[in-house]
C-alpha cells in the first residue's frame, strides 16, 4: 500500500515565487512548472500574500502555539451554543421530573404539550431517553379501543365525584360505575384516578374526653358487633362540635346499625342532655319501635350518663350500653359518620353561623348520606337503597 507525503513549503519560498511570478513575463502555469508546484496552489499564495489597494491587507496565518482571532470566535460561538443546550437540557428535567420514570406514553404526551422553538422534539427526546420516531409514530397513531373505553370510564368518575363533591374515594367510585353498567376492576379505576390526580377527603382521627366522676357508668354490651340483622336493634349515637361564628354549634345524631341510617338528630348551642333527649325523640318518631330488645349504644359522656337521658331510655325498656373508657372505636360508627360530616362536606364550607350549619348539617344527613352516599359495609349502596332492597 502506497502513501502520498504531502510536501512542505516554508514562508521564505512562497514569497520567492509570487514575487517571480509577478515580475515574470511567462504565464503562471509556466512558473508554477518552473518551480515544481500546481498552478492552483500558486495562485492561492497569491491571493494570501498580495496586497492590493481596495482590500486591506491579510496576515500570515499564525503557525505557533496561539489561536487566531478568527479561530477563538469559532470556538467562542460553539461553547455559547454548547451552553444554551446545557441550560435547556437542565429546564427540562425540572419541569418534567414527574415523566422521567414513566413509560414511553407518557413521556411522547409531555412532548407534545411541551415542544417549542426552543425545546424542540429532538432536544426533549434525548433528555427524555426515547426516539423522534417513536414519538412521530405514536402522534399519529389512533387510539385504541382500551384506550377510549378508558377516557369514558374516566370522565363518568370524575363527574360522579364532582356530583358529590369529591366525597367518595376509589372504591365508591368503582361500585358507582359497577352500577351505571361499566365492566372495570377496583385497580383500574383507582389507576386511572391517581393518573389525574384525585384525591377524596379525609378524616381525622377522634379523640376523647375525660369522663367526670360520681355519674354510672354502664358496661360495654355492643362490644363492637356492629353487624346487625334487623332494623331497630340495635342504636349507637354520639356528640360532635363544630365552631360557628357565635361560638360552638353541637349536633348528636342516633344511628341504625342495620342500615347504617341516621334516624334521628338534633342542635344545639349548647352541649347538654337535653340535646340527647331531642335527637332520641326525633328517632322514636321516625321508626317508632317497641323499645323491647333494643340495644342503645353511647360512649361514656356526661350527657348519655344523665339521670334524664337514662330515665328515657330505659321507661321505653331499652337496654344501655357505653364505651370502654377513652376507647373511641367501641362507638366507631357514630365516630366515623362525624368525620364524614366534617371532612366531606363542613370544612370546605368555612366558619359559618349556627343556622347556615343546621341547614347543612339536614341537607348532608337527609338528602345525601341516606339517599345518595354509598356505604361500603352495606355492599356500596345508600342507607335507604338497603333498607328498602330487604
Amino acid at each position: 500500500m502506497r502513501f502520498k507525503i504531502r510536501r512542505q513549503f516554508t514562508l521564505e519560498f512562497k514569497r520567492h515565487v509570487v514575487q517571480y511570478s509577478l515580475e515574470a513575463p511567462e504565464a503562471l502555469s509556466t512558473v508554477a512548472e518552473q518551480f515544481g508546484v500546481h498552478p492552483n496552489l500558486l495562485s492561492r499564495w497569491r491571493k494570501e500574500l498580495v496586497t492590493r489597494d481596495d482590500h486591506p491587507p491579510k496576515g500570515v496565518p499564525n503557525t505557533g502555539t496561539r489561536k487566531s482571532q478568527s479561530d477563538l470566535e469559532r470556538e467562542n460561538r460553539k461553547l455559547k451554543k454548547r451552553l444554551e443546550r446545557a441550560e435547556l437540557e437542565v429546564e427540562i428535567p425540572k419541569k418534567g421530573h414527574r415523566v422521567l420514570r414513566q413509560k414511553p406514553e407518557v413521556k411522547f404526551s409531555f412532548i407534545k404539550c411541551h415542544r417549542s422553538k426552543h425545546w424542540t422534539v429532538a432536544l426533549m427526546c434525548a433528555v427524555l431517553g426515547v426516539s423522534r420516531a417513536g414519538f412521530y409514530r405514536w402522534l399519529s397513531r389512533s387510539p385504541s379501543p382500551r384506550v377510549t373505553e378508558s377516557e369514558h370510564l374516566l370522565g363518568f368518575l370524575l363527574a360522579e365525584a364532582k356530583r358529590q363533591s369529591g366525597v367518595p374515594g376509589y372504591r365508591k367510585l368503582w361500585r358507582a360505575a359497577i352500577n351505571a353498567g361499566f365492566a372495570c376492576g377496583k385497580n383500574r379505576v383507582q389507576r386511572l384516578l391517581q393518573g389525574v390526580g384525585y384525591r377524596s377527603v379525609r378524616a381525622p382521627r377522634p379523640g376523647y374526653r375525660r369522663s367526670q366522676p360520681g355519674l354510672p357508668t354502664l358496661p360495654n354490651l355492643l362490644n363492637r358487633k356492629f353487624d346487625v340483622s334487623k332494623p331497630n336493634q340495635v342504636w349507637v349515637s354520639d356528640i360532635t362540635q363544630v365552631r360557628c361564628d357565635e361560638g360552638w354549634w353541637y349536633l348528636a345524631v342516633v344511628m341504625d346499625l342495620y342500615s347504617r341510617r341516621i334516624v334521628g338528630w338534633a342542635d344545639g348551642p349548647v352541649n347538654d342532655s337535653y340535646l340527647v333527649e331531642q335527637a332520641l325523640e326525633a328517632a322514636w318518631d321516625t321508626r317508632q319501635p317497641t323499645g323491647k330488645g333494643m340495644l342503645f349504644h353511647s360512649d361514656q359522656g356526661a350527657q348519655y350518663r344523665s339521670e334524664a337521658v337514662m330515665r328515657w331510655l330505659t321507661k321505653r325498656g331499652v337496654t344501655l350500653s357505653m364505651s370502654r373508657r377513652g376507647n373511641c372505636w367501641d362507638n366507631a360508627c357514630a365516630e366515623s359518620f362525624f368525620a364524614q360530616l366534617k371532612v366531606e362536606w363542613l370544612r370546605c364550607l368555612g366558619r359559618q353561623s349556627r343556622d347556615e350549619l343546621r341547614a347543612e348539617a339536614q341537607y348532608y344527613i337527609e338528602e345525601y348520606y341516606d339517599n345518595v352516599r354509598l356505604h361500603g359495609a352495606l355492599g356500596g349502596v345508600s342507607p335507604r337503597t338497603y333498607e328498602a332492597a330487604a
